[in-house]
């Protein structure tokens, strides 16, 4: 939601007579903590088949996230084909994608290599996925560095810091919005290679229970949000790990509100909500632009970014029903069906 509200205040701004200001400042971060918590979370439900299986469990993974990610992210991206022709059509402009090769942009992004620079990207938000796509696969690699022995992480969280620095220094405000591929690589593999690392920290060491502590995990979260509105990128990103691990290990106040219905409904969507936003933006402004003869001012386009970002929720939750939780089962059943021939036949050798 925080992406979905920056972004919808990006798009009013485009007509509005002031300057509006972000409901979630600097929500773009938002992408970042979330490298932090998927690389937390990979090592939390992958890394003991990893250990027990070694390369073994490599495939399975790779097949596993490829169907969690691939059947929402592919639906977008044929959606954005759709919309920008009957755009095309009815308007004379694409207002959704700017590919202009099309043969090779819709293989490049339905192969999600559109976020390291094949290919013009279809869906704005997508970028994440291509790139997130690339921590899987070195995922071996990362596990290697994370976990074998006590100095490698170090090395890895030094170079880590020194990449989102030198994304930082790109901006002249050191904002960590790039999204050129190497940036949006750094950002990505950065991240989550420091959720790997306070998975290990979270697992073997004692700070996970010092930072579970409520009175810390509070600290924690408002530090975060403090540091998002004076506009430090580089703080904010330096304490999404620790947050992580603090709300891992909670089990007061701060857990019983992150369980409330309401907040882990849009975590079940999340996905749903970050891929198909992008598609309502430019049908936003142009209802807007076509109602108001002159731009709106900086409270109706407030108004406008809370409502159309509300709005989009139930046609997330119906992407989810009907695209994204059916086509992850689909594919996972597919898994396991050539796990089980795969079985019978080295059985039978």
């Amino acid at each position: 939601m925080a992406v979905v509200l920056q972004h919808f205040a990006a798009t009013f701004q485009q007509y509005c007579s002031g300057n509006l200001p972000s409901p979630v400042p600097h929500g773009y971060m938002a992408v970042d903590f979330f490298f932090v918590l998927s690389g937390f979370i990979m090592c939390y439900t992958y890394l003991g088949d990893f250990q027990a299986r070694g390369m073994a469990a490599y495939m399975p993974f790779l097949a596993k996230r490829f169907g969690r990610i691939f059947p929402l992210h592919a639906f977008c991206v044929l959606a954005m084909l759709l919309l920008g022709a009957v755009s095309v059509a009815l308007l004379g402009r694409n207002l959704f994608h700017a590919s202009t090769n099309l043969l090779f942009d819709v293989p490049a992004n339905l192969l999600m290599l559109q976020g390291i620079g094949i290919g013009q990207n279809m869906n704005g938000p997508s970028w994440s996925v291509s790139v997130e796509f690339v921590a899987y696969v070195l995922f071996p690699l990362l596990i290697a560095v994370v976990f074998r022995n006590r100095l490698l992480p170090w090395i890895a969280a030094l170079l880590g810091a020194a990449g989102l620095v030198q994304v930082a220094g790109l901006d002249p405000r050191w904002s960590l919005i790039a999204i050129d591929p190497l940036s949006a690589t750094i950002r990505c593999l950065a991240g989550f290679t420091f959720g790997m690392i306070g998975y290990r920290l979270y697992a073997e060491t004692r700070l996970g229970a010092l930072l579970g502590r409520s009175p810390v995990a509070v600290l924690l979260a408002a530090a975060v949000g403090l540091a998002l509105v004076l506009k430090q990128d580089l703080v904010a990103a330096a304490l999404f790990a620790p947050l992580v691990i603090a709300f891992a290990v909670n089990q007061g106040l701060p857990a019983r509100l992150l369980g409330w219905r309401p907040l882990h409904f849009l975590g079940v969507i999340s996905f749903s909500l970050y891929l198909v936003h992008e598609a309502f933006r430019p049908i936003a402004l142009l209802a807007l632009q076509r109602l108001v003869p002159h731009p709106v001012g900086v409270p109706v386009a407030f108004g406008l970014t809370l409502v159309c970002s509300l709005l989009v929720i139930p046609f997330a939750w119906a992407t989810y029903a009907a695209v994204e939780r059916p086509g992850r089962a689909y594919v996972r059943t597919a898994i396991d069906g050539v796990t089980r021939v795969a079985g019978a036949r080295a059985g039978r050798s």
